[in-house]
């Protein structure tokens, strides 16, 4: 019988969860919601209220909840449109904006993983905006990288029809990619 029960409302948050991600696509109501909570708390995650949240409403509390499934769609969104993210030392985060209010939406590992949200005095250089994030549209960029990644795809494609192992050139690659990541930190440190 309990585990009948349990199974019936995992069923059901799963089934809310998919809603709320689908409600992304077509409504701000959230993001609305949020520029309106962060004028009370400016930066919080899903675990600043989890012993205190009396004076937070039931919607709140589910918004809250939702902060997560937030996170995850602006994540796939950067993912493809090859946006990165901001590092920390802890997590990560994206810089979005909506009506011109910045917020910086992460994740930060522990024990366990928090979802946060804070909200910026004004919107980073190189944030996304929300509106892209709801229609999904790729962004101009994207379509030239998709180009060069498919001409990539088909240089290393060629070096295995000439017998070059995937081995060899997974080695050659990743050397390269080390280098460049080196070069890449060192531009990032000259700019703080």
């Amino acid at each position: 019988m309990f585990g009948d029960n349990f199974i019936k409302k995992m069923k059901e948050q799963d089934k809310k969860n998919e809603e709320f991600r689908n409600s992304l696509a077509y409504s701000t109501d959230y993001i609305d919601w949020l520029e309106q909570f962060t004028l009370r708390f400016s930066s919080f995650s899903t675990d600043s209220f989890l012993y205190n949240d009396r004076f937070l409403t039931d919607e709140e509390k589910e918004n809250i909840y939702h902060l997560e499934h937030f996170f995850e769609e602006i994540y796939a969104y950067a993912e493809d449109n090859y946006l990165p993210y901001q590092e920390n030392a802890y997590g990560i985060s994206f810089p979005i904006q909506h009506n011109g209010v910045g917020y910086s939406i992460g994740i930060d590992y522990g024990q366990g993983c928090t979802f946060y949200c804070e909200r910026l005095d004004m919107p980073l250089e190189d944030s996304i905006e929300y509106k892209y994030i709801m229609s999904s549209v790729k962004l101009p960029n994207t379509l030239f990288l998709d180009s060069k990644f498919d001409e990539l795809i088909q240089v290393v494609e060629g070096l295995i029809e000439s017998g070059v192992s995937v081995d060899m050139i997974e080695k050659v690659l990743n050397q390269k990619l080390k280098e460049l990541r080196k070069v890449q930190s060192e531009k990032v440190k000259k700019k703080i």
